[in-house]
């Protein structure tokens, strides 16, 4: 990867933290040097680690021996998490475990079993210090996420495509760190995974499904409206966990949000969109965090698809809906067979 001035600049010049979205020792060692402060190991990207770097090759055929099923995939991460958590561990300690983090997630098929979430959180979160246990923003894990706060165990909720999903699992990590906080326990640290992408997807398979004439541009413009109104809401409620903007589909979603107080996660596809886009002078090296959006395309997207406005307001859905929403269930659906499916071959 070349050098990312665009992301440098941003970690030095903003608020904006951000990790880098691959378990790939090229990929996250290279990002470490333009400003990356983390790293993402959802299930198909530890397969792609694990299935290509030859370093994990003999561990991976040992596990395989021994193992079997979803303990069989939990060993896979204990051998790919702490060899990452370590090469961001002085980020970690430098900043008191405000970052520095790898994260970690569940199998996507326990969605909806609190108590098997809970119980892999646990053993996830025995693999380092530095390890961020991800937890689906579903209506079990939304009560997963509390209680993995109130044992004071990092977390990202991931799978989260709409602001209501955001809000949900910002209150409940707050009455986790209350509970931590009354049982003497140091708060742990959260970031909340929007995955704008995602978001995008699904409405970008509807939109072809119904033959409606939306812009992929007006798409993107409007996943991007739906983070910054949700960190509006943040800073208006005082909510304490940190958005993690993720699944870009492009450099301006990046850019257009630089300032804010976020931690992204980005993927090398995207981190080198960034550089051709500043190369070109396409994106600004500015704090956009406050600049408005394009609201008739917003408008535009919000009349195309009532998903949209389900995904776009604050009480769009309640946490029963959550599980069924299309986004999510898409996203839940990718993560487990492109990932976590694979990963019980090996």
């Amino acid at each position: 990867m070349r050098e990312n001035g665009y992301l440098r600049w941003m970690a030095e010049n903003t608020d904006t933290r951000w990790c880098n979205d691959s378990a790939l020792r090229v990929d996250y060692a290279a990002a470490r040097e333009y400003g990356a402060v983390g790293c993402t190991t959802n299930p198909p990207l530890s397969f792609e680690a694990l299935t290509t770097e030859e370093r994990f090759r003999d561990s991976v055929k040992a596990v395989a021996a021994k193992f079997s099923g979803s303990e069989k995939v939990l060993e896979y991460f204990r051998l790919l998490v702490p060899v990452i958590a370590g090469e961001f561990l002085s980020v970690f300690e430098r900043t008191g475990g405000k970052t520095g983090y790898v994260r970690s997630q569940v199998e996507p098929r326990l969605s909806a079993n609190g108590a098997a979430m809970l119980a892999m959180g646990k053993t996830i979160s025995g693999f380092c210090k530095n390890v961020m246990v991800k937890i689906p923003g579903t209506k079990a894990g939304v009560q997963v996420l509390e209680e993995l706060a109130a044992l004071g165990i990092a977390t990202t909720p991931t799978v989260c495509v709409s602001v209501s999903q955001l809000v949900a699992v910002a209150q409940a990590y707050e009455r986790g760190c209350a509970r931590a906080k009354k049982a003497g326990l140091t708060v742990p640290a959260s970031t909340s995974a929007f995955v704008m992408g995602r978001l995008q997807d699904y409405l970008a398979a509807l939109n072809t499904e119904r033959g409606n004439p939306v812009s992929t541009e007006d798409l993107e413009t409007a996943v991007l409206a739906a983070v910054k109104r949700t960190y509006q809401i943040f800073k208006k409620e005082g909510y304490s966990q940190t958005i993690m903007p993720a699944a870009f589909r492009c450099a301006r979603q990046v850019s257009e949000l630089a300032g804010g107080v976020f931690e992204m996660t980005i993927h090398p596809k995207v981190q080198a969109l960034l550089i051709e886009a500043d190369k070109a002078g396409q994106i600004k090296r500015e704090k956009r965090i406050d600049a408005g959006v394009d609201e008739a395309a917003v408008d535009r997207v919000l009349k195309a698809f009532p998903e949209f406005r389900k995904a776009y307001e604050p009480d769009g859905m309640t946490p029963e809906e959550f599980d069924s929403f299309g986004g999510v269930t898409m996203t839940l659906d990718a993560f487990d067979k492109t990932g976590w499916q694979k990963l019980l071959t090996l």
